[in-house]
């Protein structure tokens, strides 16, 4: 939920409006000006054209969903109070104002439109023949180049960096005290998987030197600071196998039928609104 809250958070801050301006009517719902950012007065009619067909399609699903089991769930209840505290305390820091009741809405609508397509996702099945067939006429996307997977603690100094791989050098157990130690610095530590050319070069190309499960015993400077890097794995260039990319696959097709669905629902709804500008 972090992504959704500061989704939420960027929109919000945006707006500000002390007299909210009516932009559209769906089915007797007023949308007005609070929930979009300020500066769309100068839009040139496509985009604008375009905002407003964004603005209606969100209506008519955050309609259909408020009306919804959903909002009656515990789970959405429990969601929707993190989000409004978290949004009406940036909001208030900001502008000094409370949230609108459309800005509450348009928050309650999101979080309904989120649970609602996560519940499709769980519901989706896709078959292995499926998957299959999509790896197979997509074989292209499946190539991968040298690439490492990394935990990485950054600071501003090499001194800083050159205390921390002292005190990591001689650790027993170098996973979890990398961890634990990136946590002092207020970082997360594993990084995950760069491909080559998705990383600092001189960060990769000393990364991929090594072998693996070994801490690099240099500070590497890059323009975020002075890196401390543990190579957790390497690979060489390929082809990921059907069965490395299953997974992926299925959760690519699931995904892309949430979203065609969704499209569908709405164009649905689009096709029998009473739209009144």
């Amino acid at each position: 939920m972090k992504i959704a809250s500061r989704l939420f958070i960027i929109s919000l801050i945006l707006s500000g409006f002390i007299f909210a301006k009516t932009l559209v009517t769906v089915n007797g719902h007023k949308i007005d000006d609070s929930i979009i950012p300020k500066g769309y007065e100068k839009l040139n009619d496509e985009q604008m054209a375009n905002l407003m067909e964004k603005l209606i399609k969100e209506e008519l699903i955050h309609q259909y969903l408020l009306n919804s089991n959903i909002v009656k769930s515990q789970e959405f209840n429990k969601i929707y109070q993190e989000q409004r505290a978290v949004a009406q305390k940036e909001y208030n820091r900001v502008t000094g104002k409370n949230l609108t009741k459309a800005q509450l809405r348009n928050i309650k609508g999101t979080v309904a439109l989120m649970l609602y397509q996560q519940k499709q996702f769980e519901n989706i099945n896709i078959s292995d023949s499926e998957a299959k067939n999509f790896y197979y006429n997509n074989r292209d996307k499946f190539n991968f180049p040298n690439s490492i997977e990394i935990a990485n603690i950054v600071v501003p100094t090499e001194d800083e960096a050159k205390q921390i791989i002292s005190r990591l050098r001689g650790s027993q157990n170098l996973d979890e005290d990398f961890i634990r130690v990136a946590r002092e610095h207020k970082q997360n530590g594993y990084m995950g998987w760069f491909g080559e050319g998705m990383a600092p070069k001189n960060l990769f190309d000393t990364a991929y030197r090594v072998k693996p499960k070994r801490l690099i015993t240099k500070p590497i400077r890059t323009k975020y600071g002075y890196h401390v890097i543990y190579l957790l794995n390497k690979r060489s260039a390929g082809e990921l196998t059907f069965q490395e990319a299953k997974e992926s696959i299925k959760n690519l097709l699931k995904r892309k039928r949430v979203v065609e669905s969704l499209e569908d629902k709405v164009n649905t709804l689009y096709s029998t609104a009473e739209i009144v500008y």
